[in-house]
């Protein structure tokens, strides 16, 4: 029984780094694709795109811009579709 429960303990240890995701920073800017890359953000950044009235093909998913209002789950709102976002580097906005 010891050697199950520190297996399972070594197994969640090497799990949870990928599990924990980050949301976005209130106040800031980001471009959809480093929405993606903070955290699970496909479902909000779809279902904004949706709510505004733009296509949810991949270059609007990853270049359109988005505003977070923060929250529990880090919620976004859609600004405009950017032709060229650009990274704006940690802890800054990122621009359009």
């Amino acid at each position: 029984m010891v050697k199950a429960t520190t297996i399972a303990l070594a197994i969640m240890a090497t799990i949870s780094p990928f599990a924990a995701a980050s949301n976005c920073q209130t106040g800031l800017q980001y471009c959809g694709y480093n929405l993606l890359k903070r955290g699970n953000y496909y479902a909000q950044i779809v279902n904004a795109l949706e709510a505004a009235g733009y296509p949810t093909d991949s270059a609007h998913v990853e270049n359109t811009f988005f505003q977070c209002l923060g929250g529990s789950n880090g919620d976004i709102e859609v600004l405009q579709y950017c032709s060229a976002c650009q990274d704006g580097g940690s802890n800054h906005s990122d621009s359009c």
